[in-house]
Parts: structure tokens; sequence; C-alpha cells
């Protein structure tokens, strides 16, 4: 009985041991090939990208990790963010937005855009067109610029609450390996925040004011942290 307490503790110690000399920020999305030869570990924090090779690592550090935020690719995927991730890091923090460049084969799942006009789509079509339709948010705070009661100190746009759903809607209803991934990235590794109305306001809130000033009170906006993004189950290639 004792041996098998000291072997079960021995165990948890040595796995410890295997995460700890593989620490990865918890809040990444890991992007691995299906051979689990070479992984991309995205983060919001600089440098953003990190790349693993060692198959046993990539191994431990799946099985550690968060489901919602792995994501298995054909290696050409892999081979491709890496390239991006590489010129990404010729860039200093303050120079990058978000995760610091635009998702391979899209121009508009980034920071800003890379099309030459608003027709212009990158080779994911759909997933593409989710992300163009959020940049265009007709409510939208960038940064430094206050409305209606609330004020962006951040350092990216934020966007109304509405917006971020209908882009979530639009990657989940396409559920492709490449729309899991943007969604994984942009709300559960960036974990932005949205903005909303205060209202509905109760009674007692609109005491002393009369219709239209408590109206323009409970129309201001506030912060809210958006959903999770959880994929549909299976996904189409």
């Amino acid at each position: 009985m004792i041996l098998g307490k000291v072997s079960g503790a021995l165990t948890i110690w040595m796995l410890l041991v295997l995460l700890s000399s593989n620490r990865v920020e918890s809040s990444a999305v890991l992007i691995a090939d299906f051979a689990m030869s070479r992984m991309i570990a995205l983060s919001s924090k600089f440098p953003f990208c990190t790349l693993y090779k060692d198959k046993g690592d990539i191994q431990r550090m799946l099985l550690a990790a968060d489901q919602r935020r792995i994501r298995q690719v054909p290696r050409d995927s892999v081979l491709a963010l890496e390239a991006v991730c590489h010129d990404s890091s010729r860039l200093d923090e303050k120079q990058q937005g978000g995760l610091g460049f635009i998702y391979p084969g899209t121009k508009w799942c980034g920071p800003g855009s890379i099309a030459t006009d608003f027709n212009d789509l990158g080779h994911y079509v759909e997933e593409d067109r989710c992300c163009r339709e959020h940049d265009f948010c007709p409510n939208t705070l960038a940064p430094g610029e206050c409305r209606k009661g609330l004020c962006n100190t951040g350092r990216f746009t934020r966007s109304h609450c509405d917006c971020d759903a209908r882009f979530r809607r639009c990657l989940q209803s396409l559920n492709t390996e490449t729309a899991n991934t943007i969604g994984a990235v942009f709300f559960n590794v960036v974990q932005v925040i949205c903005f909303r109305e205060r209202s509905p306001c109760s009674v007692w809130q609109r005491n002393g004011y009369n219709q239209t000033t408590s109206d323009e009170l409970c129309s201001q906006w506030a912060y809210r942290p958006s959903e999770k993004y959880n994929q549909f189950t299976p996904h189409r290639t």
C-alpha cells in the first residue's frame, strides 16, 4: 500500500517535471500536424508563435492541454503557419497587433487586412467573408476613442458584442479546420472583450430622470467578456 502511494506520487512528480520543462501559456492554441511531428503554439503574448519539433514533447503537451485549444491540421498548413510566424517574429511587440499576422490563406483574418479592395478574398473564401463582416462592424471603439460613456484604453479596436456573436456563429457554421482555428485564436487566445448597452434598466435606476434622460443613460455601453469558442463536431475538411 505504501509502495503504491510512493509510486503514485513519483508518477505525479515526473509528470509535473515534464510539463514544466515544456511550459506553454495556458491560453495558447496548439496547432499540430496529424503525425504530431511539428506543432505551433499561438499565444496572445509576444513572441506570439512558438515552434515545437520533438514528437514526445508535442504528445505530452497535447495530452495535458484543454481539448478546445487543440487543432490538428495537414502538415502543409503547419508549414504555412510557420512561414508567417517567422515573418512576424521580425517585428517587435509594439509593431504587432493581436497575434501579429494575417492568418495564412486569408486577407481579412488578423490585424487590419491585406486585401486590395472589398471583394478581394483569400484562399479560404468563406472564412475570410466571416472576418470581413466582423471588420465592418457598425459599432466599434478605436484605441483612445470614447463613446456612450465608454472609452477604449487598449491597443486594439473593440467591437459590439452582437458583432462578435455573429462572427463566432459564422465560423461555427462553416465548421472547417481553418474556421475553428481562427475562432479558437480570436475568442480563446486573444480573449477579446466586447461592449453592449447597459439596458434594460430597472425602475429604480430610472427614478428621478425623465424618459429621454433615462433612455440615454440606459443606452450607454459597458464592457463584457466575449463568449468562448466551441467548435461543432465533427468538423468539415
